[in-house]
């Protein structure tokens, strides 16, 4: 969406959601990294949350 006084499109609710989700994965990994969590474990952590906004954004506050 934009604003009739710019051509810069304004972020949306969606936008944040897709930026979170590579960011929870990176953030599982990374905390499985350094701390004494397997990797593994890390990454399901993130994983599992960012299945949760997909499902979210899909089912619960669907885009128009």
């Amino acid at each position: 969406m934009t604003h009739s006084s710019s051509s810069t499109p304004t972020p949306t609710w969606y936008d944040g959601l897709l930026a979170a989700m590579p960011t929870l994965l990176v953030g599982g990994a990374a905390v499985g990294w350094l701390s004494a969590l397997p990797t593994v474990a890390g990454l399901a952590g993130g994983g599992l949350v960012a299945a949760v906004l997909v499902s979210v954004s899909l089912f619960i506050v669907p885009p128009t």
